[in-house]
């Protein structure tokens, strides 16, 4: 653990196992909003389908009835029904479908908003994680501490611009500008070698699963409420056919 501090460590460990949890039921939701949303997809183009097969009844119900006596047959009227049939079903598969899509929609709105908090509360946690880590590493620079407070305050303008670098003027015929060269200090940061993130970092780390903006947020707050209302009022119609 890069965190030294066991009680500063226990302290973010908790908060995040807390924000793992809330991720993995976010997961969840969103595996339940695809599912809705893959199933209304699903239904418009069952509906499709069924249409399809209601036209193609109608087709042969027409030539079946010019190849008859003027009564319609019992094949007659089989083709007659499969076409209604078939019509009724996908106007009620496309009614479910529009149901679900509005669940779908709902549920994206709340799943985004929840995202954001993730988003936000994960940053937080890194925050927090990366002041632990600077507050032990202060704690040991504190030893050299007064020696680089003397190093500061005494040593020559050379040895200190070989420890944090220096400035450079330089110039061409249109301006002059100022160029930092590094010290041996960032020069030595740089070719370290970087630590492994610890279990902590590597959670903290983990991505969030992507999810596309909702529509409503591209809308003013008055839109979207009158949106939203309407929205809610043609699902209440639906479901109480």
């Amino acid at each position: 653990m890069h965190i030294q501090n066991p009680n500063t460590q226990e302290t973010v460990a908790f908060a995040v196992a807390g924000l793992t949890e809330r991720l993995a039921a976010f997961e969840q939701d969103l595996n339940a909003w695809q599912a809705l949303a893959d199933n209304a997809a699903r239904r418009v183009q069952t509906a499709a389908a069924l249409r399809s097969e209601a036209e193609q009844a109608r087709k042969d119900c027409l030539q079946a009835m010019r190849t008859s006596l003027g009564i319609p047959t019992k094949a007659v009227r089989e083709l007659k029904n499969k076409e209604m049939a078939n019509l009724e079903l996908a106007e009620e598969t496309l009614k479910i479908a529009e149901e679900e899509k509005i669940l779908a929609e709902k549920q994206q709105e709340a799943l985004f908003e929840q995202r954001q908090a993730l988003v936000q509360e994960r940053h937080a946690l890194r925050r927090q994680y990366w002041d632990a880590v600077l507050d032990d590493q202060i704690a040991q620079w504190g030893q050299q501490l007064p020696v680089l407070a003397l190093l500061l305050a005494e040593a020559p303008k050379a040895c200190i611009e070989r420890l944090f670098g220096r400035a450079e003027l330089h110039s061409n015929y249109e301006q002059t500008y100022a160029a930092l060269q590094p010290g041996e200090l960032q020069q030595a940061l740089k070719s370290a070698a970087q630590a492994e993130p610890d279990d902590l970092l590597t959670l903290l780390n983990k991505p969030l699963p992507a999810l596309a903006t909702p529509t409503t947020q591209h809308q003013s707050p008055i839109t979207r409420m009158r949106y939203q209302a309407e929205r809610d009022a043609k699902y209440q119609a639906l479901i109480n056919r």
